[in-house]
């Protein structure tokens, strides 16, 4: 059977999306490795004002964004067999970075 172009599309669309996640996987686990290191758990709201791009987030919804990465981490999986994350490679054609 050919693939119609539909069918092309779909496959070249979950390749790439399977890249970005892959991508946005290494930067998510980039920043929850440095957000005790680096003092995040101690701001306070206040801190967050000053930032005009921050003046409407809270420490408490900034920490659920967090946590909400550490969710989408925990369900993506390490590289190894079996895993979502070995899934997703699998259909990339390279090494994400």
């Amino acid at each position: 059977m050919a693939l119609t172009t539909v069918q092309i599309n779909l496959a070249d669309a979950m390749q790439q999306q399977a890249l970005e996640l892959l991508i946005a996987k290494s930067r998510m686990n980039a920043i929850t490795a440095m957000w005790v290191t680096e003092g995040m758990n101690t701001l306070t709201d206040a801190d967050l004002q000053v930032l005009a791009s921050f003046a409407h987030i809270t420490v408490v919804e900034l920490t659920a964004a967090k946590n909400a990465m550490d969710a989408v981490l925990t369900t993506i999986g390490e590289y190894a067999a079996g895993t979502n994350a070995t899934k997703l490679v699998r259909i990339v054609g390279n090494v994400p970075h």
